[in-house]
């Protein structure tokens, strides 16, 4: 009952925000495709470069997110595997997942800046 109440009040909240949309005459749309065109031809490697740079960014924001996981894996090597000889791959791990939240932070905050410079960043 909640949840079609919360959905109900988004719904009208949105509702307010909704503006009359008007219909564009197809003469304004014929005259301003050849400046559309030009400005497209100029910013399309532009937008590339800045979407490479974004797809780099975000595997180095997952690659993070996943070294976060050793932390744990570093705990349990360092307690259960000590007797088998994993006390060293335990410690690394450790230092490795200990210092992964930091590194995602950066990353993220980072992500902006790469989509802003347009592949300045790597």
């Amino acid at each position: 009952m909640k949840r079609n109440c919360f959905a109900l009040l988004l719904l009208m909240i949105a509702a307010l925000y909704v503006r009359q949309v008007e219909a564009l005459e197809p003469a304004t749309v014929t005259a301003a495709a050849p400046k559309a065109l030009e400005l497209a031809a100029i910013w399309s490697p532009h937008a590339a470069n800045a979407m490479q740079s974004g797809g780099i960014g975000l595997m180095k924001i997952g690659e993070s997110a996943v070294k976060i996981l050793c932390l744990p894996l570093g705990a349990v090597q360092c307690t259960l595997g000590a007797p088998f000889g994993y006390f060293d791959n335990g410690v690394s791990n450790c230092i490795i997942g200990g210092y992964a939240p930091f590194q995602l932070v950066y990353q993220v905050i980072l992500f902006p800046i790469r989509l802003i410079s347009l592949g300045a960043v790597k």
